[in-house]
């Protein structure tokens, strides 16, 4: 699985996980495949004062402090299935405090508003639509980022596409 969870609020970039694990890589892409390799990776860090290089961290924890800008991805797990709760009212959505799972190669059906030339923008007009329950990033229409309606993410996109919920 290489699904990630980037650890920052949309508009501030300031997380990091300790030590790190390995060696360190120009794209995010690079260096998602290389901790899922490695044992001894638990996430991923970027540098800004580095060149932006991706690096692997042993982590585990991520923490929310950064002096530097940075900002970390970690592997989203899976949540075990629960059983259903008495409904509760739906809190406001707040982008601060929002967490996105990455999810390569697939898409949401159903466009849900409008979209955007960046994933921040894209996110933070989904939290406020109440038909959007995820994002896809289409390559094929200049990289723009979709609202979607989903609410199932589907992992067989043929043309590449990727997914944040």
């Amino acid at each position: 699985s290489n699904r990630y969870t980037q650890r920052k609020r949309p508009d501030v970039h300031d997380s990091f996980l300790y030590s790190y694990a390995g060696s360190s890589f120009d794209t995010l892409e690079e260096a998602q495949k290389a901790c899922l390799a490695n044992i001894k990776c638990n996430g991923i860090t970027q540098e800004p004062y580095n060149s932006g290089r991706y690096t692997q961290r042993k982590g585990p924890d991520v923490h929310d402090w950064s002096p530097t800008g940075e900002t970390s991805w970690t592997v989203c797990d899976e949540p075990e299935p629960e059983p259903e709760p008495e409904p509760e009212p739906e809190p406001e959505p707040e982008v601060e405090g929002s967490t996105w799972c990455r999810h390569e190669n697939s898409f949401l059906y159903s466009y849900a508003g409008s979209s955007f030339d960046t994933l921040e923008e894209a996110q933070k007009a989904c939290l406020a639509n109440i038909k959007c329950n995820g994002i896809t990033q289409e390559p094929y229409n200049s990289g723009r980022y979709t609202q979607r309606k989903g609410p199932d993410v589907h992992d067989w996109s043929p043309t590449g596409e990727t997914s944040w919920t």
